[in-house]
C-alpha cells in the first residue's frame, strides 16, 4: 500500500529547533508507526519497536546496549517500558542535547506522566490524529481555518468531486478502515478496532471487574455523541456506579479515545457550561451506537449528529499542527434555543462553528451564529459548514463553507 505523507511530518521535524526530544501519541492504528517509518526525513534514523520481544528484554536489562549506537533514534510502543526513558536522558544530557529521538506510543496514560518527569525541559509533546479528510485527498495542511486566522479573504478551496458524504463519515478517520477496499472490510477492521484496541487500552491501564458494563457505557456515550451527557443517566444505562462511570470517562479521556468540549462563556453570561462528548473518530462512534452501514446515516437527524462528530475530528486535525494548542468549546443558551456547535479559540481569535448537514444554507439557518456573534465581540465572524459545494457569504460576518473545504 503506497504512504500517504501525513501532515505532521512537517510539524515533527521543526520541532527538534527547539528540543532533543519529541514525544508522538495518539490513539492506536492512527498511523504513527507507518509514519516513523516512511517519512523521508526520517529514513537515516535508526528505527527500534519494543514490539519486538528482544528489544523490549534488552531495553529492560541493558538499557544503554540498546541505545549504543550514536544516531537519531526512534523508540516505538515506548509505554511497554517506561524505565528506558531514563537512560533517554542520561544520553540527552550527556551529549548536550546533540542526541535526538522520538519516542512514539498510544495515548497511554503511562507513557505520558513518565516523561514529564524524567523528560522535563527536553521533550516536546505532539498528537497524531486520524486521517484529516482533505489530508487523505493529499490537499495541503493550509486549509480554510488557516485562511481565517491570516484573515485572507475566504475562498473556494473545496475538493471538486462530489464525495459520499455518509460514506466518508461512517469510515471516519482510522487509515486501515478509509483505506478499505469496500464496506464489508471497513467494517470488519473497525469492529476489530473497538474490540480488540480500545478495549485493550483500557484493560492496559486497570483491571475493570464488569467489560460489558464498559462496553455498554461506551456504547451510550456514542449514541450521545455531541450531546451533553449526564452521569447520573449514564449509570442507569451501563449498570455501573458513578464513580466507576466517572472513572471510566477519565480513562477514555486520557487515551485520547473521547474528547469533552465545555460551554464557552464570558463573564456572566447565561449559558451552559456541562461537557458534551465527541469520539475521537466517527467511524468508531456510529460502529458503537449500532451504525452497521453507511446507509443508515442518511436519516438526517442521525446524520447530523455523526458529522458534527467528524467535523470535531478536522477540526481536532488543524489544532493538532499549531505551535500553541487552539482551545474547542460550544455555545448555547440557557433562556433561549440558540447554540453554536464549536467555538475555537487560538491567537487571542475567535471563531463561531456551526454545522448543518443541508446543501443549502439560508439567512434563517444564520440565525443562532448571529446571535453569538452580537454578543462575542471577540468573535469578528462565523462559518456554517455544510453539505453544499461552495463558500459564499451567508450574512454579514457568516460564511457558508463546504465540509470538503475544513
Amino acid at each position: 500500500m503506497k504512504y500517504i505523507p501525513r501532515w505532521l511530518e512537517a510539524r515533527l521535524k521543526d520541532a527538534f529547533e527547539s528540543h532533543p526530544v519529541v514525544i508522538l501519541t495518539g490513539p492506536r492504528q492512527v498511523g504513527k508507526s507507518t509514519l516513523l517509518k516512511h517519512a523521508e526525513f526520517l529514513k537515516d534514523w535508526r528505527y527500534v519497536t519494543l514490539d519486538d520481544a528482544d528489544a523490549l528484554e534488552q531495553a529492560k536489562e541493558d538499557p544503554k546496549g540498546l541505545l549504543r549506537e550514536d544516531k537519531p533514534t526512534i523508540i516505538d510502543e515506548v509505554q511497554r517500558c517506561p524505565d528506558l526513558l531514563v537512560t533517554v536522558k542520561y544520553l540527552v544530557d550527556k551529549t548536550e542535547r546533540k542526541r535526538n529521538f522520538i519516542l512514539s506510543g498510544s495515548g497511554n496514560v503511562s507513557l505520558r506522566r513518565a516523561p514529564r518527569e524524567t523528560l522535563a525541559g527536553r521533550a516536546k509533546y505532539l498528537h497524531l490524529t486520524g486521517f484529516g479528510f482533505r489530508e487523505i485527498q493529499g490537499l495541503s495542511a493550509r486549509g480554510l481555518l488557516d485562511e481565517i486566522w491570516t484573515e485572507r479573504e475566504l475562498r473556494d478551496s473545496a475538493v471538486k468531486h462530489s464525495p459520499d458524504l455518509p460514506q466518508v463519515v461512517w469510515r471516519g478517520s482510522l487509515p486501515g478502515v478509509v483505506l478499505a477496499s469496500n464496506e464489508k472490510i471497513a467494517l470488519e477492521r473497525i469492529s476489530s478496532y473497538v474490540d480488540t484496541y480500545i478495549q485493550r487500552d483500557i484493560q492496559d491501564l486497570v483491571n475493570i471487574r464488569h467489560p460489558q458494563n464498559f462496553r455498554r457505557l461506551m456504547e451510550a456515550l456514542a449514541r450521545a455523541a455531541g450531546w451533553e451527557s449526564v452521569q447520573e443517566e449514564l449509570s442507569k444505562i451501563c449498570g455501573e456506579t458513578r464513580t466507576n462511570v466517572s472513572r471510566y470517562m477519565s480513562l477514555l479521556k486520557e487515551t485520547h479515545l473521547l474528547h469533552d468540549v465545555k460551554g464557552y462563556a464570558v463573564k456572566s453570561e447565561n449559558v451552559y457550561k456541562q461537557s458534551k462528548y465527541f469520539w475521537f473518530d466517527s467511524g468508531s462512534a456510529c460502529f458503537l451506537a449500532g451504525i452497521r452501514r453507511a446507509d443508515d446515516l442518511k436519516g438526517p437527524s442521525v446524520r447530523g449528529r455523526y458529522f458534527e462528530n467528524f467535523i470535531y475530528q478536522q477540526i481536532l486535525s488543524w489544532a493538532s499542527l499549531r505551535l500553541t494548542m487552539p482551545e474547542i468549546f460550544y455555545w448555547k443558551q440557557k433562556a433561549g434555543e440558540s447554540e453554536v456547535d464549536f467555538v475555537v479559540r487560538h491567537d487571542n481569535k475567535v471563531l463561531g462553528v456551526e454545522v448543518k448537514s443541508s446543501e443549502d444554507i439560508t439567512f434563517r439557518d444564520t440565525r443562532p451564529m448571529r446571535e453569538f456573534l452580537k454578543a462575542h465581540p471577540e468573535a469578528p465572524k462565523g462559518i456554517i459548514i455544510y453539505a453544499g459545494r461552495k463558500v459564499y457569504p451567508a450574512a454579514s460576518n457568516v460564511y457558508a463553507v463546504p465540509w470538503t473545504a475544513i
